[in-house]
């Protein structure tokens, strides 16, 4: 007889997305996941039938306005955060899962405070921080060696101010359920959980090319030079979390638990991440609507900040796409190609390179604008003043193909077809207007 495998260690219950609470002591062998949940849990938790619309209200108004009021970021920031420590409670279930990230305009502004706040609330243990290294093999072991020691959550520090992160091997990491690499120094691959939730921090920092497209951001926003000196709530906020994780895991639960999905099964999902939404973005949706409907209809009073109309996670993770510059780039060419031949209008590698190489004073101040956009994302390492083949131009454009972008409200996409007389490509770019919800 086999032995029964295990993947994960759970020191939380589990809530499943029929919102069963999965709790007790011992391996679930369905899951592979070994439960060790401390006894006094069970007088903090609530019960799912206390989970309320007004009772995941007041649970949103005291994580929000209580235990992250000191937190300078929107109210959709805060949504964020929530959401965040919902996913590493939730991390064991989940085959695939957001990166989160912490970002502010200069130092001072709580951002690794606040991390830390999260996971003592989570976890109750104080988090390191691992340096984030440059060289893409040194993260590559890194990441495995972290990913084996099951952490909960992994802290991604030491970021140089302004970069845009994009890396392969975290990209892999949120998107399965298992992650496989080479042992260091023999010839051996190794499979592990990669359950560990990825959370980056640093100044004016950010996700760019796939990476962007997994990622939701808190942004702190201070308005003074010396940022750490403002005045809080709580004078020591990781002192008064740990004083108070009790509450703060009880107010989390009744968010998870007070879930409507539960009652509405087969609900689509509104984000990449189906299980996740399902568990956690949609269950922070629904806390943050009965929050603003408690407000409006003056059963309590927002300290800090009125809720929102709407908190969409699916819009905040386009949000993210947008704001990564690859994207934008790709973006601005296919805008202008799409304005040079609108309607589906074929046009040829041919008479993109043309365009590019409209470089001399005969040429109009558009088309020389238009050339500088297009040379710059096809070719942005060239010389200004050497001239792009047709050839080169074609193996550019393929790399893009069939790649969305949005912006204000429209979808572009470049197209192809073969011209088996020409023997070459067609291109085109499909422009159309965004559906209301994703524009």
């Amino acid at each position: 007889m086999a032995l029964p495998l295990a993947v994960s260690i759970a020191t939380l219950p589990l809530v499943l997305v029929d919102g069963t609470l999965l709790k007790g002591c011992g391996l679930d062998r369905e899951r592979g996941i070994v439960f060790r949940i401390p006894a006094e849990l069970s007088a903090v938790l609530p019960e799912k039938n206390d989970c309320t619309p007004q009772a995941v209200a007041e649970a949103m108004q005291f994580l929000t306005d209580g235990w992250f009021c000191d937190v300078a970021t929107s109210y959709n920031g805060k949504c964020t955060l929530i959401a965040a420590a919902l996913t590493i409670i939730e991390r064991s279930l989940l085959p695939d899962r957001p990166v989160f990230w912490v970002t502010a305009g200069r130092r001072g502004g709580g951002k690794t405070t606040t991390l830390i706040m999260l996971l003592m609330a989570v976890t109750g243990i104080r988090p390191a921080a691992a340096a984030w290294s440059p060289n893409e093999e040194e993260r590559r072991k890194a990441l495995l060696a972290y990913l084996l020691e099951a952490l909960p959550a992994l802290i991604w520090d030491n970021i140089p101010h302004g970069a845009r992160i994009g890396c392969p091997h975290i990209e892999r990491s949120c998107t399965t359920a298992f992650y496989s690499d080479r042992k260091l120094g023999v010839s051996e691959t190794i499979a592990t959980s990669a359950a560990t939730i990825h959370l980056f921090t640093g100044n004016n920092v950010g996700p760019q090319r796939d990476l962007a497209s997994r990622s939701l951001q808190t942004r702190l926003e201070v308005d003074r030079a010396d940022p750490e000196n403002r005045n809080f709530h709580h004078p020591d906020p990781v002192g008064w979390t740990e004083a108070h994780r009790g509450r703060i895991l009880r107010a989390l639960y009744t968010v998870l638990l007070g879930n409507p999905l539960f009652k509405r099964q087969g609900t689509p999902a509104q984000t990449r991440f189906k299980t996740w939404w399902s568990l956690v973005g949609q269950a922070v949706e629904h806390a943050a609507r009965a929050h603003k409907q408690c407000v409006d209809s003056s059963k309590m009073i927002a300290r800090v900040e009125c809720p929102p109309a709407l908190v969409s996670f699916k819009k905040l993770f386009l949000a993210q796409e947008d704001e990564d510059d690859a994207s934008a780039d790709l973006a601005d060419a296919l805008i202008i190609l799409a304005d040079k031949w609108p309607h589906d209008a074929p046009f040829r590698a041919t008479d993109v390179a043309a365009a590019i190489n409209t470089t001399g004073d005969w040429a109009t101040d558009t088309a020389r604008e238009h050339a500088a956009v297009l040379r710059e994302f096809l070719f942005p390492k060239m010389p200004a003043n050497q001239s792009v083949t047709a050839k080169a131009t074609t193996k550019r454009l393929k790399s893009h193909l069939g790649e969305p972008v949005a912006r204000n409200g429209e979808t572009f996409i470049l197209k192809a077809t073969p011209d088996t007389h020409e023997k070459t490509l067609n291109f085109r770019v499909r422009r159309f207007k965004c559906d209301d919800d994703t524009a």
